[in-house]
């Protein structure tokens, strides 16, 4: 009896030690945590994504319907990757994926997926801000599994019996009872009965433990709505309605389930408490015997859980969006009530030193200029001014003022190996779903940028064919955004667009952008000064000069 009250008191000095030990180190890492989320806020996205994870975001978002989505061409042009990596300080799985869709999918229908006044009350309370920040991150992001994947999958896995694992317990508690009686034999029953468990334990949780991450992955969520909805900040009445409500209805699935809460074998926090209740699951099959009842009660609520990581998520990418915007060097709120394309200031995103830019249009617009002058920048900067618009109520802009587009580019081609396509043909492809979504004219206009029209092809039959695409793309309802090197193009389609161009100025061996859209189309052609400048061989410079100019002056080409 001695023996037993000496050991449950140091178990007991221990599980006190324990607990001491991991509150400072909880509040420690709280307090660090807190710094390093004041700090980051107002500065762009830094985050590393695990291997497969922005697959996995894409894949989320694909799964959603919306009334226009930008297309894989679009995305790529516009370095939309970069974008939302620059964007995405995310502290969850949810919030990372309600970002990436509000860029996928952006409204066309004149309204807005943030709150204006959530996105200056977020930068404005920086306590409260992280308060709710910290909860997002006890909900944690999702790496080796898709939620999605796994909650469609739940109808489908065979139920576990409570029963099976109910040995587990008893047979500890038997050699116990032998232990009273004959220590040595309930010692070697112990041993050999734990050693079973844990055998019995890793084997089965192999096979469920993508489910397990699912139960967690809830059970933080709606632990999390649970606080959010409770936390005192503003502007968001219906996702803390969304999430009252769901808690409500789930509190069967909450009963009981804080061993799984706590992450279960392998996700412990590091604290001596946390890994002795890891000890504990595994000895003793705790987790897997909660499985089954948590199993019944999660099934067919796919629609509700979607719903719930949908107001999570918007909360935690408006509060990354309110930080981004503090990053840029300039920002407004767009006004998606105009008829015209205006930008006053506009600044691309990623560069750091940015040359603003000013137009005000309401005809297709041909960009000429130099290589490297600043025309595809302009482009981008055109149709993100637009996407960002209509996706997260920001544009890098001093003004912008425009109706609601379908945004289509076709820029950065290339061959597709794994078609045989040659760049001629991928472009032309591209070329032609913009026609064929203008033609549907049930839907908001479109905005389209295009870069270099069929450079793919020689230069007569690509003046020819380029003329008569744009043309055609300005008799339609596009807002149409184009840059081309042949100057041919400016007087052939001078009544149908406006012409605009960069320039640069060259002083003996120096190259000089102005990066400044300019008035009217392109005067000069700098392409062999600049071979001067670059420090080309003199000879190579003058033989190209005075073959352009018996070009010039006969139509026809000689060496």
């Amino acid at each position: 009896m001695e023996t037993y009250i000496i050991m449950s008191g140091l178990i007991a000095v221990f599980l006190a030690i324990s607990a001491v030990i991991g509150y400072r180190d909880e509040k420690q890492r709280d307090q660090k945590a807190r710094r390093s989320l004041a700090e980051a806020f107002g500065k762009p996205g830094s985050k590393e994504y695990p291997d497969g994870r922005l697959a996995q975001i894409r894949a989320g978002s694909e799964r959603r319907s919306a009334s226009f989505r930008i297309d894989d061409i679009t995305w790529n042009d516009l370095d939309m990757d970069l974008v939302y990596h620059s964007m995405d300080t995310t502290c969850s799985s949810a919030g990372e994926e309600y970002l990436y869709d509000l860029l996928r999918s952006p409204r066309i229908d004149g309204g807005t997926s943030c709150s204006e006044e959530g996105l200056v009350w977020w930068a404005s309370h920086d306590q409260e801000r992280i308060d709710v920040q910290r909860t997002l991150q006890s909900l944690g992001r999702s790496s080796k599994y898709s939620i999605y994947d796994y909650l469609d999958l739940l109808d489908n896995l065979p139920g576990r019996s409570v029963a099976q694992d109910l040995p587990a317990i008893i047979l500890p508690v038997v050699c116990l009872g032998i232990m009273a009686f004959r220590p040595p034999v309930g010692i070697l029953c112990l041993l050999a009965s734990l050693a079973f468990n844990m055998v019995t334990y890793f084997r089965v949780k192999r096979e469920i433990e993508p489910y397990l991450f699912t139960f967690r992955y809830v059970l933080r969520l709606l632990e999390c709505g649970r606080k959010l909805s409770a936390a005192p900040f503003f502007h968001y009445d219906e996702e803390k309605d969304i999430m009252r409500r769901t808690y409500s209805s789930m509190k069967g699935f909450v009963r009981g389930s804080s061993i799984l809460l706590r992450g279960g074998a392998g996700v412990s926090s590091g604290s001596p408490l946390a890994l002795l209740l890891d000890y504990v699951c595994i000895l003793f099959h705790i987790d897997l015997m909660k499985f089954s009842s948590m199993l019944r009660q999660l099934r067919g609520r796919q629609e509700e859980i979607d719903a719930l990581i949908r107001a999570v998520g918007s909360i935690d990418a408006q509060i990354s969006i309110a930080s981004w915007r503090e990053s840029l060097p300039v920002y407004c709120v767009p006004d998606l009530t105009g008829s015209r394309f205006q930008a006053r200031d506009l600044v691309h995103p990623l560069l750091r030193e940015p040359v603003p830019n000013s137009i005000e249009t309401d005809r297709p617009v041909l960009l000429t200029g130099s290589n490297a002058s600043g025309k595809s920048t302009f482009l981008k900067s055109a149709a993100l001014a637009a996407l960002l618009a209509q996706s997260v109520h920001t544009v890098p802009a001093a003004g912008y003022k425009s109706s609601c587009y379908r945004i289509y580019t076709s820029m950065a081609l290339r061959d597709d190996i794994r078609t045989g396509e040659s760049y001629f043909i991928v472009e032309i492809r591209s070329l032609k779903r913009v026609l064929d979504a203008a033609d549907d004219t049930s839907s908001v206009p479109v905005l389209c940028c295009v870069d270099e029209v069929l450079r793919g092809t020689n230069t007569i039959e690509r003046i020819s064919a380029s003329a008569e695409i744009l043309r055609t793309l300005a008799q339609k309802p596009i807002q149409v955004f184009a840059a081309t090197h042949d100057m041919e193009l400016t007087g052939l389609l001078d009544a149908y667009y406006t012409n605009y161009h960069f320039s640069e100025t060259i002083d003996g061996d120096d190259v000089k952008f102005s990066y400044c859209l300019l008035d009217g189309p392109a005067d000069s052609r700098n392409a062999i000064r600049l071979l001067r400048a670059l420090g080309y061989d003199k000879g190579i410079a003058d033989s190209a000069e005075e073959r352009a100019k018996r070009f010039q002056e006969t139509g026809v080409w000689t060496l």
